[in-house]
């Protein structure tokens, strides 16, 4: 299949990540990878969804991340449904110049939400497919640098070229889909 793995990027993270990074994330599907890959080991090291229960807290949540602890990297890592509830914020990390890099882990659509109707006895799930969205142009849109990321080249370069810069980057990352994750109800 096309694409990365959430496994693979969380990885790349853990390999990349300067020390003092705050991480956020927002991208349920692929926690247990952020889980196995990317532990946050250090008291202040990670604001996690979890802990909030609410959707859509994490892109405004890494832009007030970034605005109130300059001095440090911040990375959101965000599904692409996740990244639909509070795409606006990005308006606002480009308008303030907040140094986040948003890593949106592209799988088409709203997989949490199906796999917990699935699991509910749901045959259909009307309304989770998100087609063909395209997060880069939206980062291009809103005055910031916005770049599809395919391959394991592509992904090291434009994390180590965001984390070095100091404006906000979007990262459109293309995973791949594959049959047994369609089969459990999401991709």
């Amino acid at each position: 299949a096309e694409g990365l793995s959430g496994a693979f990027v969380y990885q790349t993270l853990a390999d990349l990540l300067p020390e003092n990074s705050l991480v956020v994330e927002e991208a349920p599907t692929h926690r247990q990878d952020m889980q196995r890959h990317l532990p946050i080991r250090a008291r202040g090291r990670g604001y996690l969804t979890m802990a909030s229960g609410v959707l859509g807290y994490g892109l405004p949540a890494a832009v007030g991340a970034a605005l109130a602890e300059p001095s440090r990297r911040v990375v959101a890592v965000l599904g692409d449904g996740s990244s639909m509830y509070g795409i606006q914020a990005l308006w606002t990390a480009a308008r303030e110049r907040a140094a986040v890099t948003f890593v949106v882990l592209d799988n088409g659509e709203y997989a949490a939400v199906r796999r917990h109707a699935v699991r509910g006895g749901a045959e259909k799930v009307p309304g989770t497919e998100l087609g063909d969205l395209d997060f880069a142009a939206l980062a291009q849109g809103m005055g910031m640098t916005g770049r599809h990321i395919r391959t394991a080249p592509q992904l090291r370069d434009a994390l180590r070229t965001a984390l070095a810069g100091d404006a906000p980057t979007v990262l459109h990352v293309h995973l791949a889909i594959t049959g047994r994750e369609n089969a459990a109800g999401g991709r």
